[in-house]
Order: C-alpha cells, then sequence, then structure tokens
C-alpha cells in the first residue's frame, strides 16, 4: 500500500482572482471526505484577509495548515538570508521571520501547531532544516533530500523529508483518465509514501508570480504585474481530471490518502535507544558499510556517535532525540595510530549535545570525528588498544545525488548577490543526520 498525500502550495499574494484556485481545489477534496495539506505563505494569509476572502479562509480550516516560509520568493529569500557562516546569526534571522509566519498564519486559520513545513522554491537552506525542527515542525516536505526510488521518507536534521513526486498543474492539463489510470498502476506498490503536489493558482493562471515580479529583485507592491490567465478550457479540463483523480484514488484500496500529521505519527513517534548489548552490531555494521543502518533499527551516525559518548560516560542506554552534523569538514588521520582505551573515554566528556566536533584530543593525537566513533566502538566492545587506521569519515553521497550536485546558487530567482558560500557544503556537513527507516532497505540505489 502505498501512503498518499494530496499537497497544496499557496503562495500567490499578488493576484486575488488566484485565490478561486485554493477555494475549488479545498471544496473539491473536502465533498470528497478528504483532508488536504495546505502549506501557506504567510503573506498570502494577510492577503486573504485584505482581499475579504472568508469563503476561502473557512474553506481551509476544514483541512491540515501547514508553513510555507513568511514571504516566498520576496528577497531575501531563506536561502538568502541564511547563508551566513554564523550559524547562530542565521538561526535568528531564521526565527524572527518564520515566528511571524507562524503567528500570522496561526491567527488568521485558528491553529497553533504545523505538522509540516515546504520551502519556497529551492529555498533548502540546512538552517531551515533545524529551525522547523525547533518549531515542533515534524515533516519538511518537497525537499531535495529524499528517496526516489521508493519514495521513502529521510530523517535529517530533526525533521522527516520527504519528495513532491508529482505537480498535478502539469500532469492533469497534459493527460486524459486513461494517461491517470496508468500513471497511477505504475506509483501503487512501487513507493512507499507518495506526494502529489500542487500550487493551486496554476489551475486558474500559467505563469508563477514570483517569476514576474521577484526574478532576482523586488519588484515594488505598487509595480506588481498579474500572470497571464489561462483560458476557460483549460481551467475546465484541469478540475475534471482532478475530480476523476481524486475519487479514483479514494476507491483504490493500494493507496490510503493521508495528512503529514499522519505521516508524522507513522514515522516520527518512534522511541530509538542505544545499549551497550547492540555496540557489537553497531560496530559490525559500521565496518561492512560507513553507511546510517536501518536495520536492527533506524540509527544516524550522529546517533552512534552520541551513544558512544554516553556509554563511555557510565550510562546504561542512549536515548536517540536531537542530532546535528558539522558546521566545518571534519578532519581525519592520514596515517594508522595507536591509543589506549582510557584514552579513547577521556575524549567523550568533550563532545556536547550541538553540532559535531570537527577534531578530538585522544591523548598526544589529533583524531577526526569518525576516527573516534571506531575507536569508541572497539572499546565499548572490550578493546584495550585499538590501532586507528584511516578510514572514510563522509557517507556515500552518490545515494543521495540531488545533495551531492547542489548547487543552491544555480536556478530559481534568486539575487545576484546570493554566491552560496556555506549552504550546500553544509547541507552534505549535516549527512551524519541522515538515516532511512527503520527495516527497510539500507541503501537506495544499491
Amino acid at each position: 500500500m502505498t501512503y498518499l498525500v494530496f499537497s497544496f502550495d499557496v503562495e500567490d499574494y499578488i493576484n486575488p482572482n488566484a485565490a478561486d484556485g485554493i477555494l475549488w481545489s479545498a471544496e473539491l477534496l473536502r465533498r470528497e471526505g478528504i483532508r488536504g495539506c495546505f502549506n501557506i505563505v504567510g503573506r498570502l494569509a494577510e492577503a486573504l484577509v485584505a482581499w475579504g476572502r472568508e469563503d476561502v479562509i473557512e474553506a481551509l480550516k476544514h483541512h491540515e495548515i501547514d508553513l510555507h516560509s513568511l514571504a516566498h520568493s520576496h528577497h531575501p529569500t531563506i536561502n538568502e538570508y541564511t547563508d551566513l557562516a554564523d550559524y547562530g546569526a542565521a538561526r535568528a534571522e531564521f526565527d524572527r521571520r518564520e515566528h511571524e509566519a507562524r503567528e500570522i498564519i496561526g491567527r488568521i486559520f485558528g491553529v497553533d501547531a504545523f505538522p509540516a513545513a515546504c520551502p519556497p522554491g529551492s529555498s533548502v537552506s540546512y538552517v531551515a532544516h533545524y529551525g522547523y525542527a525547533e518549531m515542533g515542525v515534524p515533516i519538511y516536505t518537497g525537499d531535495l533530500l529524499v528517496d526516489p526510488v521508493h519514495g521513502r521518507p529521510i530523517h535529517n536534521c530533526n525533521v522527516t523529508s520527504l519528495d513532491y513526486h508529482i505537480y498535478l498543474e502539469k500532469f492533469l492539463l497534459q493527460n486524459d483518465r486513461a494517461g491517470i489510470d496508468a500513471h497511477l498502476d505504475k506509483v501503487a506498490g512501487s513507493m512507499e509514501t507518495y506526494v502529489m503536489a500542487h500550487h493551486p493558482q496554476m489551475a486558474i493562471i500559467n505563469k508563477f508570480c514570483d517569476l514576474i515580479n521577484f526574478n532576482g529583485e523586488n519588484v515594488p507592491p505598487e509595480r506588481w504585474v498579474l500572470s497571464p490567465v489561462r483560458t476557460a478550457e483549460e481551467t475546465a479540463r484541469f478540475y475534471e481530471n482532478f475530480a476523476y483523480l481524486v475519487k479514483k484514488v479514494k476507491n483504490d484500496p493500494r493507496f490510503r490518502i493521508v495528512t503529514y500529521e499522519e505521516l508524522a505519527q507513522i514515522y516520527c513517534a518512534e522511541e530509538r535507544r542505544i545499549d551497550a548489548a547492540l555496540i557489537p552490531v553497531l560496530r559490525d555494521r559500521l565496518r561492512e558499510d560507513f553507511f546510517p543502518l536501518t536495520e536492527p533499527g533506524s540509527y544516524c551516525l550522529s546517533d552512534i556517535f552520541l551513544a558512544c559518548r554516553d556509554l563511555l560516560a557510565g550510562k546504561d542506554t542512549h536515548v536517540c532525540g536531537k542530532v546535528y552534523g558539522f558546521l566545518e569538514e571534519p578532519y581525519a588521520i592520514e596515517a594508522p595510530l595507536t591509543v589506549t582505551a582510557e584514552e579513547i573515554r577521556a575524549a567523550a566528556p568533550t563532545v556536547g549535545d550541538g553540532f559535531l566536533p570537527t577534531a578530538l584530543r585522544v591523548g598526544e593525537h589529533t583524531v577526526g570525528p569518525a576516527d573516534w566513533l571506531r575507536g569508541a566502538l572497539e572499546v565499548l566492545c572490550g578493546a584495550e588498544r585499538v590501532e586507528l587506521t584511516p578510514g572514510p569519515w563522509q557517507i556515500d553521497l552518490n545515494e543521495f545525488p540531488a545533495v551531492r550536485d547542489m548547487k543552491l546558487s544555480d536556478g530559481w530567482i534568486h539575487c545576484a548577490s546570493f554566491r552560496d558560500r556555506y549552504l550546500s557544503h553544509r547541507f552534505r556537513l549535516q549527512s551524519w543526520t541522515y538515516r532511512l527507516p527503520a527495516n527497510s532497505a539500507r541503501r537506495i540505489f544499491a
């Protein structure tokens, strides 16, 4: 069975006519007894009030309300203002803006919790992942860190990331019922989760408002340009196909229509622990493949690193919780060296709960975090002396090609001053927080 989400990016706060698309999509689902997930831009929520669209606001209250940033593509975007060397300063600015978005959306729609957040465009800053997690948002949807083969969520940076697998505005305008049926047959059973995304304004207009008004720079509000309108025939065809699709999946036992809140309960509620009895298994699995584990449970490298710290400090069990990666590329030894168990143990208290250290002092030696992790596992398995040999510090990013090749300064509508000095590199440096669901394939492509 495939978990299916109807996810809507509600973002056009320039064109009042586009609000009809929100209403029609919300009501179409409501008539079928289905809750969609509406990712709302803070400024759009304010615009609905200014436009007097209480009908849209009331229609959306039937559905799950999620976050889609404060101002979407208005500069500076999330990527632009978080591309700083100082993570604390970047987080402070993110928190300031996105807490404003939470307040606006929460007040207008009468909600105080948000099961999901969605990045505007390609603004997938690692700062946003950690920031939304601290706000209590469990799901980050429409991300670039995805499993395109199996449709599994990927836990990272204390949130759980999902792909946008298909955009309905394009798909439903280009297909007939036979095409819809064929696509559902392809998806059913092969994908664990499947997110059908839609920008509801795009059933009415045919060009995104930000491409016209925020492409590289902000157009002042008094000069905002409205997007061209689709023909009545195009809009009618879209909703006819949308209604067919909704009825089809609603009555198809191969699919279970869920919200992000339900997915969070399925994927994010498990309690994960690591005790001494589990350490030999973790050691052996990491010897085989320096990669996150899915058996005997779902564990990222940061989980195991922190568990070694706690167990070496005398704790009986490590309860897995918040995890962090690196802010700079970590050190790794280039030649073998031998250390004692006591030297490994003495380094454990230097590991804190925030971003991981890029190097540790072990006796008279400087070692990298991956070196220390391998040594700590051996000590916890009873070794009194450990020969540390050079090995990988990074997981195999070929399993996550969108992250491996990430260059956020390319594409979208960023202003010319955006250089991506830190964001793409640091996204990769969070790889010690990546993990796939328990009891599933350990790799994506292998």
